[in-house]
């Protein structure tokens, strides 16, 4: 299992000044040439995002009042807590800031290769990784995750845990948090489920 959280990675600037990404994970880990890639980014100032061709991308604020995203055919905007938004790479929306900087998860997926599906997860559900060949969590607040291995892994906000297959179809992937959440638990968003998908056909 690979566990690696924002705050152990090197920020990257981006070549427009408008902010900083943190590379979480890349398949293959080398060059340019992935199928996944999942990070997280801080917006710091309005731009456009970069375009992606052959690209599925996977957007979520994690931190911050959200962006507005202005497509050719729609604006829409993405708060913390929202629904990860789905799109394709080549479409390149503007970014405004809605109220300062944001900091936000991003899975890209090379369409040709791979399909992927990224969902909220709450303290109260189980998933399993199924047929997929990877399978994840990535962690909005510190938890501790059983199903993963032999052990509970314990995991700082902010951090992913990845494994690939073949997975140990018997422990089902579940989360609790390493602090006391209070009595409302279930309207708690302890962060994501990533699957990494066979392509489409």
């Amino acid at each position: 299992m690979i566990l690696v959280s924002a705050s152990s990675t090197t920020p990257v600037p981006w070549k427009n000044g408008g902010g900083v990404t943190r590379e979480l994970l890349r398949l293959p880990a080398s060059g340019d040439d992935w199928t996944l890639r999942i990070s997280v980014a801080d917006i710091d100032a309005d731009g456009p995002f970069s375009p992606f061709p052959g690209i599925t991308r996977w957007f979520a604020v994690l931190e911050g009042a959200g962006v507005r995203l202005d497509f050719a055919d729609r604006a829409l905007e993405v708060h913390r807590g929202d629904t990860p938004l789905r799109f394709d790479g080549a479409d390149a929306p503007g970014c405004a800031l809605l109220d300062g900087p944001t900091r936000d998860l991003n899975v890209m997926v090379r369409s040709d290769r791979a399909d992927s599906l990224v969902t909220p997860a709450t303290f109260l559900d189980e998933a399993g990784p199924g047929n997929s060949p990877g399978f994840g969590f990535f962690a909005l607040q510190p938890v501790a995750l059983h199903g993963a291995g032999a052990v509970p892994v314990e995991m700082r906000a902010l951090s992913l845990a990845w494994c690939e297959s073949p997975f140990d179809a018997s422990r089902p992937w579940s989360v609790e948090p390493l602090h006391d959440a209070g009595g409302a638990r279930e309207h708690v968003l302890p962060g994501y489920w990533i699957r990494l998908l066979p392509p489409k056909r």
